[in-house]
């Protein structure tokens, strides 16, 4: 696990892999269930019943599409994680070499009593190893917005659903 600045691939990676598997169980139960719809469209007295199936797939097809694309987003997350990760433990090392510290993404200085060859030499490394630092958060805040877009607009297709099938259940 890496600190709290970018977050924990493994983990996001993980559910991101559960949700797709789910989705990919729900695909081959829902092949399952169309097939006996189109068994039943055969028998005019099944009209009702076909109707609700019909109903029903449609729902297993916005929670299949939605749980993998839930998961497919946390696994790109995932790996953009990763790939910050890494290159922070290598800005690190830069910054320790320069006699700088990281504190999240920031380079500061250190507190403490220096010599005018360390200050010019903190003051030369400084600018280049912040602007290292920023594209990595503005890589990160990129990785996060279109991780948080996806799961958004998951929660909110799965929310309409469930409230349709509620009222489809009542009737």
């Amino acid at each position: 696990m890496i600190d709290g600045v970018t977050g924990d691939p493994g983990s996001c990676s993980q559910l991101g892999g559960a949700l797709r598997s789910h989705a990919a169980r729900l695909l081959t139960l829902r092949t399952e269930l169309a097939e006996r719809a189109e068994r039943l469209r055969r028998d005019p007295a099944a009209t009702a019943v076909v109707a609700d199936l019909d109903a029903d797939l449609r729902l297993l097809d916005t929670v299949v599409e939605r749980l993998d694309a839930g998961g497919s987003a946390l696994q790109r997350f995932a790996q953009e994680l990763a790939a910050v990760a890494e290159s922070v433990r290598r800005l690190e090392s830069s910054v320790w070499a320069a006699n700088l510290e990281i504190e999240g993404l920031r380079v500061v200085e250190p507190w403490g009593v220096l010599t005018t060859e360390l200050a010019q030499q903190r003051h030369r490394a400084q600018p280049d190893l912040q602007r290292q630092a920023d594209r990595l958060a503005s890589q990160l805040g990129r990785a996060r917005t279109v991780t948080t877009r996806v799961m958004v607009e998951g929660t909110q297709s799965l929310a309409a659903v469930t409230v349709a099938a509620r009222t489809r259940s009542l009737r």
